[in-house]
């Protein structure tokens, strides 16, 4: 209002500037007098028009600098309101060319009573639809529930000398927190587990967007989207609005896109009001290291490994090149360590034990090579970790853990001495079978000692080609009752008995394959035998080793026993290595079964296949490897380990020291060794009966100053860890406990990746979604029948077109005026001369 108020100026300016003609009495002049007449009328307009500019340009100024605002539904009426205005302008400048030039009367007052009614009827129209209409949307609006999701994910940590995306993320929260007004109900949600909650008032909100951190694990961004909608809708409040500010990335949002029931979000009623806020692009490249992978989780003791990784770079890459460095550090092995001193985490020294460097040309990957030293028996922690600063530290970083246990013993069952010697060879390849430092501890001996072995004292038990007594062997049952590991390799000595059993399958009939034969075809490539084989780069060539007898097996209702089929014979449906699950749930061992002979050496398997005797038999080889870690499970708490997912710890039956569970209570903040209980030790036999007797471990998770207690019961076997919310190292102490693993982030979580913003838009289905990528965009409203259109563009555009319009007419009106004044003045003097 105070700048329309200054559009009176050039009214004022303007009759200050006029000035009265002065009379001259000139009868020899009297013939210049039409002429002078015609000139000042149309001085008069011009004068009239350029005060009108004036008055126009100050007022298109006063009008942009309000930021107008109109209702979305009342675009097109606005539109039609402003041509009719707009016609109505042209009318009238017309009718101003009409009377400047003499035109006939009834033209000039026509054109003037036209363009006059047209823009009375554009104010009338204008009047009515703003007294009428939906009023649009201000920020000094009325209470809104409002909800922030911000989208803290490992993507959000990107941080260059140009853009730091949690500053951004933290100021333009803030930003919209201080612009509601304070009677508003304020929710704060990031993707953690955190339920959804209205804060307590302004400054609680304030603090909480303060706390937020880019994370490692994070919740789907719909379900986080989902909880907003929902606890806007539960309040009072009239005006109700989620925004989320997001950077758009495909490991947020592609599985969103993907998702059926992302277009069943906003459907609920009562309606809410959905802005997405797009950060924009990444400006800068990034570097990272993928998932690492170990040669031997589980190596013999003094042997060194190797540690593979794929480096490479992403976003915008320089054209010349970058050299990565990547550097391989170990943990020191100190069994007292860590422990907590002085109220803070002390762990082992990291120490750098190789390092090496690769140039990429441009994006993508290369791949590097590292070695861990020789490492005595226990729990080592490592991590491979690239030198140099960049945009994301989260994918800079990659953690592992190796076990160097002693050598497992494993028993090999077989009539034939070749088929043992190949089998524990191919075992504790590269070292021989009797090598100290080998794997695994391999033993032989016949079928005829199998019923006097000691069976307890092996990981694992191999069968090669068994008969049917040593199936039936009550020792061989207790042993995987127990929770040992068995391998089966069906032969010739397997017979069809009419004879019932119920602990095993039953062997239905011989088959031979005519040429060229069969081969094996994996079925379950993500069980732990056979996931190690299906990620060698080209596939396993089965194909190439042919198959030419085997066994066919099924298990019935009444059996105890069920086929779980790992791989089948190409061609059929009859399996050819199979898992045997015990229906009791509480039988622990693991039993692997495959119908045809392996190796296959001997002279009455020889014509059964050609798994060892084609050519290069690598993948035979690699089946042993990975059979004998399966059964004994060396590695089997090793693999996985990714952020978020649990983790499983396997315990040792011992003599360990006992608490009880209501003293084992307790959180993070324990400042003893959590390898020395806070209560006296006590034994099962001591306790009461009713009474839960527990082991206490310590859990040591990365970044933390403090350990967190765990409180085993006394008979379990195993634990699982679930609280795996950051990459790093975690070690695991208790009674006779001294272990550790590694978690990682997913090779996704950081790339770069944006998702389209119009197809994501879509992907909702509903009109109540905006995308918009300014601040000022952002309806802070909520309210869905207020939808707002900016008019501020507009009216600055205006503002310019009539200041340039003023600026013209008035050059062309002070330089025709002097010109007219100079002509008159010389005609004057000339007439003066005549005279």
């Amino acid at each position: 209002m105070l700048g329309l108020a200054a559009a009176a100026v050039p009214i004022v300016l303007h009759f200050l500037s006029r000035r009265e003609p002065k009379k001259v009495v000139f009868p020899s002049l009297r013939f210049l007098t039409q002429r002078y007449e015609t000139n000042r009328s149309r001085l008069k307009i011009r004068r009239w028009w350029l005060l009108a500019l004036r008055i126009a340009a100050i007022a298109a100024v006063a009008f942009a600098f309000a930021r107008p605002v109109i209702h979305q539904s009342l675009s097109l009426t606005w539109v039609t309101i402003g041509l009719v205005a707009a016609a109505g302008l042209g009318m009238l400048i017309l009718a101003g060319i009409a009377f400047a030039r003499g035109f006939s009367p009834p033209l000039r007052y026509a054109l003037t009573g036209i363009a006059l009614l047209a823009l009375l009827s554009a104010i009338i129209w204008g009047g009515v639809t703003y007294a009428t209409g939906p009023r649009p949307a201000t920020d000094m609006a009325s209470p809104v529930a409002m909800a922030i999701v911000i989208d803290n994910s490992a993507t959000s940590g990107w941080q260059t000398n140009n853009d730091n995306r949690m500053q951004r993320i933290e100021s333009l929260a803030e930003w919209i927190v201080a612009r509601v007004p304070r009677s508003s109900r304020i929710a704060v949600i990031d993707r953690t587990t955190s339920p959804a909650s209205f804060a307590l008032d302004s400054a609680s909100a304030l603090s909480q967007i303060e706390q937020i951190k880019p994370l490692a694990v994070t919740q789907p961004i719909t379900s986080r989207i989902a909880a907003a909608i929902g606890l806007v809708q539960s309040s009072d409040l009239s005006a109700r609005a989620v925004i989320v500010i997001s950077d758009l990335s495909e490991s947020s949002w592609q599985q969103a896109i993907d998702d059926a029931d992302t277009r069943l979000l906003l459907e609920t009623e009562p309606t809410v009001n959905l802005t997405l806020v797009d950060l924009g692009d990444f400006e800068g490249s990034n570097r990272f290291v993928s998932s690492l992978q170990v040669s031997d989780l589980t190596p013999p003791a003094a042997t060194p490994v190797s540690v593979s990784a794929r480096v490479g770079i992403a976003g915008q890459v320089n054209e010349k090149g970058q050299s990565i460095t990547a550097e391989l550090e170990m943990y020191d092995t100190d069994p007292a360590l860590p422990v907590i001193r002085d109220g803070k985490v002390q762990r082992p020294k990291l120490q750098s034990v190789d390092r090496t460097s690769v140039r990429l040309s441009g994006s993508g990957t290369a791949e590097v090579l590292l070695t861990v030293p020789p490492m005595p028996v226990g729990t080592h922690h490592g991590q491979i970790r690239l030198i140099g600063d960049d945009p994301i530290a989260l994918d800079n970083v990659r953690y592992f853990s190796i076990e160097v246990l002693p050598a497992s013993p494993v028993l090999i069952v077989s009539d034939s001495e070749e088929e043992a010697r190949v089998m524990g060879q191919s075992m504790t390849a590269p070292l021989t079978i009797d090598d100290p430092n080998a794997e695994y501890r391999v033993e032989s001996i016949r079928y005829q000692d199998f019923a006097v072995v000691r069976l307890a004292d092996f990981d694992a038990v191999m069968l090669l080609d068994p008969p049917n007594r040593a199936l039936q062997d009550p020792q061989l049952a207790q042993y995987i009752g127990r929770g040992g590991g068995a391998f089966i390799a069906l032969g010739p000595a397997a017979e069809t008995t009419s004879e019932a059993s119920q602990t095993w399958p039953k062997l239905v009939r011989r088959w031979r394959v005519p040429e060229p034969g069969s081969f094996l075809q994996p079925l379950n490539q993500s069980h732990p035998l056979l996931a190690p084989l299906s990620n060698i780069a080209g596939g396993v060539p089965w194909n190439q080793f042919r198959i030419f007898q085997y066994w066919q097996i099924e298990s019935r209702p009444q059996d105890t026993v069920k086929l779980r089929r790992l791989a089948q014979f190409a061609g059929t449906e009859h399996a050819s290595l199979v898992e045997l699950t015990n229906v009791d749930a509480n039988t622990p061992g693991r039993v692997v079964m495959m119908t045809t002979p392996l190796p296959a050496l001997a002279n009455t398997t020889r014509r059964w296949n050609e798994l060892f005797s084609g050519t290069d038999a690598w993948p035979a080889f690699l089946l042993v490897r990975e059979l004998a870690d399966y059964l004994t499970q060396r590695s089997a708490g090793l693999r996985d380990s990714l952020v978020g997912q649990p983790h499983t710890i396997t315990l040792v039956d011992s003599d360990a020291t006992i608490v009880d569970s209501d003293m084992a209570s307790g959180g993070r903040g324990d400042n003893a060794s959590p390898l020395v209980n806070d209560s006296a030790p006590t034994t099962a036999a001591a306790k009461p009966a009713g009474e839960r007797l527990t082991r206490r471990y310590q859990l040591y998770p990365p970044g933390d100053d403090s350990s967190i207690p765990i409180d085993v019961d006394i008979d379990a076997r195993q634990f699982t860890i679930t609280n795996i919310n950051a990459a790093g190292t975690y070690w695991v102490r208790g009674p006779e406990l001294h272990t550790g693993f590694s978690a990682n982030i997913s090779d996704s979580a950081t790339r770069l990746n944006r998702v389209d913003p119009e197809t994501l838009v879509n992907s909702f289905s509903s009109e109540h979604v905006r995308l918009v990528t300014d601040r000022e965009e952002i309806d802070l409203r909520g309210d869905q029948d207020s939808q707002r259109v900016s008019l501020h563009s507009p009216a600055m555009l205006l503002a310019l077109v009539v200041f340039l319009m003023e600026q013209i007419l008035g050059n062309r009106f002070y330089r025709k005026r002097d010109s007219a004044r100079s002509s008159i003045k010389a005609t004057s003097t000339a007439a003066g001369a005549t005279a």
